[in-house]
């Protein structure tokens, strides 16, 4: 991972290790014969630390897998990745934006539904947690903080983002065959350090390092931490200089 990008990686973590402290802990809960860590409080700050965390977590995994030429894997991260920022996106306008609605309940009682607790005892069976739909995340979020946006034509761009990588979260045809070649021709289930695709996901590594920075701006600016949300604007704007993005918005 180039110089700038893993220090992208450490001021989010910086940011993660604020915004964590910055809450009550964890708990130790009961469980079987030991115990499992559990917040006390299950509102919308302590759901965004463990998305944040859930974001830098994954891109240390991108680094990891790339490195082995796991690109299906980093697919399916990808994947991953877009919906964490569109989840702390919405948490945070409830904050940021004095959007709070029914959707945020919804999506908090699905977010902190927990089988460890819930399926009794030899049950086979979990009962599904009653899930926000993706499209009312995404236009609950248009509408709050998507000024002079048309908000049916920024839904469709964000559906067609989304479908990027689904092939690899599906494993699609398409995308199983790229660990297909080489001399005999075989399925390369220990990675393919060697394939073209390595590059394209190097740069579209790049992009998630950027959003991640964004997904921290907004996170610290949901935790009312003015200094640090300064501190990440001026960060964000030397890696655009650096990687040649156009210039941040929400200031």
């Amino acid at each position: 991972m180039p110089h700038l990008q893993t220090e992208a990686v450490i001021v989010m973590t910086n940011t993660l290790r604020w915004v964590e402290s910055s809450i009550a802990p964890p708990e130790r809960v009961p469980h079987k014969d030991s115990f499992v860590f559990r917040y006390a409080n299950k509102g919308i700050r302590e759901a965004l630390v463990q998305k944040l965390a859930r974001y830098i977590s994954g891109l240390n995994a991108v680094s990891v897998l790339l490195s082995a030429g796991y690109v299906q894997e980093v697919g399916v991260i990808f994947r991953t990745l877009d919906e964490i920022q569109e989840d702390i996106f919405f948490l945070a306008c409830a904050e940021t934006n004095g959007a709070w609605s029914e959707r945020h309940t919804q999506y908090l009682e699905a977010f902190y539904a927990d089988a460890v607790f819930s399926r009794p005892e030899g049950a086979l069976q979990i009962s599904k947690p009653n899930l926000l739909p993706r499209k009312k995340i995404r236009a609950h979020t248009m509408n709050a903080i998507g000024q002079g946006v048309n908000v049916s034509q920024a839904l469709d761009v964000a559906e067609s983002l989304s479908t990027a990588y689904s092939g690899y979260v599906h494993a699609a045809s398409e995308n199983i065959m790229e660990m297909y070649g080489g001399n005999p021709p075989h399925f390369h289930v220990e990675g393919v350090p060697e394939t073209p695709h390595i590059e394209t996901f190097e740069q579209d590594t790049e992009i998630y390092i950027y959003r991640g920075v964004m997904v921290a701006c907004v996170v610290a600016k949901a935790f009312g931490n003015k200094s640090l949300v300064e501190a990440l604007y001026e960060f964000l704007a030397q890696y655009e200089v650096a990687n040649g993005h156009g210039p941040s918005r929400g200031r």
